[in-house]
């Protein structure tokens, strides 16, 4: 057994009073282009830039830290994947499909949409609208968490940001949809100019993409303005009036976008719940020990935050992509005009200089008063410079409760324990072939309950009934 694999099953966050707990059955099964990504010895051995090739395509991989940084926000040398011309009937000029001045533009027309006052009504709203999407889930049969997921992120993106709903058939389809306009907009990118994506995936693309439409026509029908017109759709119809195609197509890039991290980090918070069981209960202790356990915000759930960051610097999206708009020299290597560029975020995820034991799922390190501190803003969760995505705080708001509220209402299990489980390979990767019986908790009765306020312990991640005012 090789040192990763030791580490793999080690728990260094078992619940308070308890011994280390080995991990649940159920390996993941990365791809050889994914493996090279996620390695962090490519940042200190490969070298600064490095020559790839996938298929036909070449591309060259940022490995120095610093250059990384630069490339990723240097919109002038290098163009972000979205205004690519291979993608124009995905995002055509929607706010993922434009740059420069058009894209900071849309931008600002979007910005009062997410200021603090408004996120922090979000708890509530996306706790209320998670426990509905959840009450759907049938308990007596296996459950493909990819798919149901997805269902949840897009109904709370849809519900809490876009004030809309959409019909469950409609949400069903989208949500069973995801992984392939996700995967048919990654290698169609990836493989430009060469049109050569297996016809079969080109049809399944072009389905989902035009279910995609249907949903986001529908969005619009049933749009809810707030009385002060600053809700995400109101803001984008006042900045194009009279033109509802403009208002269509951003909404669908919104849709593209904001599904897809939130979907891949729940279906990721499964896979670990179900290795991790006791997290379910830690889970479930904080959420009952919020003050009003009926309106939870994320700043009251710091295992749940926790969470999902680790959740995300192990299993986000292992690379940005760029491509270069002209000629350049990067790192003393000449990189051609209209050539793929791959910045390793994986890789500097499982960085030992940067985390200790990188491959141990720990998220204590992620906890306030952890030692040393981690800085999630290393992330690079959201992207970085002018791309930097602009519902990054009200993701941050969302998910935290929505990852409580799963973990409080259902406790899951993985319906076939030591399945290998694929690693998708998309815009934002998620586990293929997960299933979990998801089965409803039972309500806790009041002297069950934790003292409402009640601290939680930093090294075990359980709820302590010491007063917070002690």
């Amino acid at each position: 057994m090789d040192r990763t694999e030791k580490l793999m099953n080690v728990d260094r966050s078992a619940c308070h009073g308890q011994p280390p707990v080995p991990p649940g059955p159920g390996t993941l099964a990365h791809s050889r282009a994914l493996r090279f990504w996620l390695d962090p010895a490519n940042l200190d051995q490969a070298g600064p830039v490095v020559r790839t090739r996938t298929g036909p395509a070449t591309a060259y991989q940022v490995n120095d830290p610093a250059l990384l940084r630069k490339v990723g926000s240097d919109e002038n040398t290098f163009r972000f994947w979205g205004p690519d011309p291979s993608l124009r009937d995905f995002t055509e000029n929607g706010v993922v499909g434009i740059e420069g001045a058009a894209h900071r533009e849309r931008r600002t027309v979007m910005r009062p949409a997410f200021t603090a006052s408004r996120l922090t009504a979000l708890g509530p709203e996306v706790q209320a609208r998670t426990l509905s999407l959840l009450a759907d889930l049938p308990a007596d049969r296996p459950l493909d968490m990819r798919v149901e997921m997805s269902r949840l992120a897009c109904g709370l993106l849809v519900s809490c940001i876009l004030n809309s709903e959409l019909a469950p058939g409609t949400l069903s389809k989208i949500a069973a949809a995801r992984s392939t306009l996700s995967g048919g907009i990654f290698w169609r990118y990836a493989l430009a100019p060469w049109p050569w994506v297996p016809v079969p995936r080109r049809r399944a693309s072009s389905r989902a993409l035009t279910e995609l439409d249907e949903a986001v026509h529908e969005v619009r029908d049933r749009h809810r303005p707030d009385p002060d017109g600053q809700d995400l759709v109101s803001l984008l119809e006042a900045a194009a009036p009279g033109n509802p195609h403009v208002v269509l197509r951003d909404i669908r890039a919104l849709l593209i976008a904001g599904m897809e991290t939130s979907a891949s980090t729940l279906s990721w918070a499964c896979y670990e719940l179900g290795r991790y069981p006791h997290y379910q209960q830690a889970l479930q202790d904080e959420a009952d020990a919020a003050p009003d356990t009926s309106r939870l915000q994320a700043d009251q759930l710091p295992l749940a935050t926790a969470f999902v960051q680790e959740v995300t610097r192990l299993h986000g999206i292992p690379f940005l992509v760029r491509r270069t708009r002209h000629e350049t020299c990067q790192g003393g290597v000449r990189i051609p005009a209209g050539a793929v560029v791959t910045l390793p975020l994986g890789a500097l995820r499982r960085d030992r200089n940067r985390y200790p034991d990188p491959d141990v799922f720990d998220p204590q390190r992620w906890l306030p008063n952890a030692e040393p501190p981690s800085a999630p803003a290393a992330l690079l969760a959201y992207g970085l410079g002018p791309r930097y995505c602009p519902g990054a705080a009200a993701a941050d708001a969302m998910l935290p409760v929505a990852l409580a509220t799963l973990a409080s209402s259902r406790t899951l299990r993985p319906a076939r324990p030591g399945r290998r489980i694929g690693v998708s390979l998309e815009l934002t990767p998620t586990p293929k072939g997960l299933t979990m019986y998801a089965t409803p908790r039972e309500p806790r009765t009041a002297d069950t309950r934790p003292t409402p306020g009640a601290n939680i312990d930093s090294r075990s991640g359980v709820v302590s009934t010491t007063d917070a005012q002690a």
